[in-house]
């Protein structure tokens, strides 16, 4: 049996939806895979810890959240929360894990993860993610040099060699550098990896970190993880195809009988008539009818096209 390890750091108001990551990913996993899933926490309530374990091998780490108030307490993290920085110090959290991949709580996973995490890393590489949207924009914004062997990534997916990491003391370098760049760091901990891993991580697919704020996709795509990054499933307003997909695994889930969460799903399930559909359309791109692709769009949801990811 392989196993695959796994982290996901998560409060009580994004339990529920931690727990849509674990269930989608062990309904895609393959039969001779054993995923063990590590949740980072500082106080989960015993509800919610019971049923996350009901979700399969799950592992809690509770983290003590005074290693991280010399941040606070001098201004270096005033935008952000605390449970944001645990992935900067991974290494050290799971000294036994040589290899992890870390999930963000707002995708679902749609194939097995065996592929993303087996990736080949060159000796040079410290991680393997796949590059954000406006990644350019974000280079710049960073001073960050334009290399072939350099890109901005998405942190929310994110494949990890934790024992290189510690070998290269790469954990002191990003907190280091979160003391001496605080000020200019516009995405918290996401910007100090990108900066301190800068050229040594791999790049991959857009199928293994495929931002659904582009809710129009190309029939062929398959995505093996959907990031509802920006935009959540469980916000009324919000139209995706993979926003269905969400659902069908979060009433799969210990958490499925949350009456505000069903009541949530209900409502935007209304919302998502044709005509609230044309008109989020008009709402995200006003000016749709300079753009083909755009003015297509809009004809599918028109004549109730069905999309296929």
């Amino acid at each position: 049996m392989k196993n695959l390890q796994i982290c996901l750091s998560t409060d009580d108001n994004y339990a529920k939806y931690a727990a849509v990551v674990i269930k989608s990913a062990q309904e895609n996993k393959n039969r001779d895979e054993e995923l063990v899933f590590h949740i980072l926490h500082s106080h989960l309530g015993h509800d919610n810890m019971k049923k996350l374990k009901q979700c399969g091998n799950v592992i809690f780490h509770k983290i003590d959240n005074s290693l991280f108030e010399p941040y606070f307490n001098n201004g270096v993290c005033k935008n952000v929360t605390i449970p944001t920085l645990y992935r900067l110090m991974l290494p050290s959290l799971l000294p036994e894990v040589n290899r992890i991949l870390y999930l963000d709580c707002d995708l679902i996973v749609l194939d097995s993860l065996s592929d993303l995490f087996n990736t080949e890393l060159s000796p040079a590489q410290y991680a393997a993610c796949v590059e954000d949207m406006g990644a350019n924009l974000h280079m710049a914004r960073m001073g960050f040099e334009q290399k072939p062997e350099n890109f901005y990534f998405n942190a929310g997916v994110c494949l990890l060699d934790l024992e290189k990491m510690r070998r290269n003391n790469i954990e002191k370098k990003m907190f280091d550098y979160l003391k001496a760049n605080w000020q200019k760091l516009s995405y918290s901990d996401q910007d100090v990896m990108n900066a301190t891993l800068l050229g040594h991580v791999k790049k991959m697919e857009k199928k293994y970190n495929f931002i659904t704020i582009n809710f129009y996709f190309s029939n062929d795509l398959h995505p093996v993880i959907a990031h509802f990054a920006g935009v959540k499933p469980w916000k009324i307003g919000f139209y995706n195809i993979y926003r269905e997909k969400f659902w069908e695994y979060f009433i799969q889930t210990p958490f499925a009988d949350d009456k505000k969460q069903i009541r949530i799903k209900n409502m935007v399930h209304f919302m998502h008539n044709r005509l609230c559909q044309i008109f989020w359309h008009i709402k995200m791109y006003p000016c749709f009818f300079l753009k083909e692709n755009r003015r297509t769009d809009l004809m599918r949801i028109i004549k109730n096209i069905e999309y296929k990811g």
